[in-house]
């Protein structure tokens, strides 16, 4: 079944009459390189962020707590530039109802907007704020209010429940993509 056939019979069944049939989207290039950047600089948070609690301290957790700062503040830039590009340039399929994981995506972007926020709040609250090359972090929240650690805390529960989202998004990519190679096997 060719793109456009499948667009117009977005909502129909396959051929069995069960599984609705959704649009498969293809992507602009900026999309694109806003999700590999965005996942790239999610997985280096992740990573530096399990290492760095495991450490403990000494030299190698400061400086992995200063990157894991620096990169979480670059990530939260990324992830709003696209959210301004994707509200810019929207798709139009998904204007018209024809994209079917709107929740999944929005909750990620939640997800990426609500982490940065929790840790810069908590790492304000605690006093450390200083990242790499002699910068520091404006204070995003009172320092010494008592928070740091429910903060911390709240930042590393987001965290794991954004894995849960990721896998389930890699999940569902995965699908589209077999489904996909599926159809064109069977000459759609």
């Amino acid at each position: 079944m060719s793109a456009t056939a499948d667009t117009e019979n977005l909502h129909g069944h396959d051929a069995a009459g069960g599984l609705p049939r959704y649009a498969m989207r293809h992507y602009r290039l900026p999309a694109k390189v806003f999700h590999w950047v965005t996942a790239t600089l999610v997985l280096f948070m992740i990573a530096s962020g399990i290492a760095m609690t495991s450490l403990g301290s000494g030299p190698v957790a400061d400086l992995l707590f200063r990157m894991h700062k620096m990169v979480g503040v670059l990530t939260f830039a990324v992830v709003l530039l696209r959210i301004a590009y994707r509200l810019a340039m929207p798709d139009p399929l998904s204007w018209r109802g024809q994209y079917r994981r709107p929740v999944l995506h929005w909750m990620l972007y939640l997800a990426l907007i609500l982490m940065p926020l929790l840790g810069w709040a908590g790492a304000s609250d605690f006093g450390s704020l200083d990242i790499l090359f002699g910068w520091k972090l404006p204070a995003i929240w009172l320092q010494g209010a008592g928070y740091a650690d429910l903060l911390l805390e709240l930042h590393a529960y987001v965290a794991f429940g954004m894995l849960a989202l990721v896998s389930l998004h890699i999940g569902l990519a995965m699908q589209d993509h077999l489904t996909r190679a599926r159809n064109a096997d069977e000459g759609e």
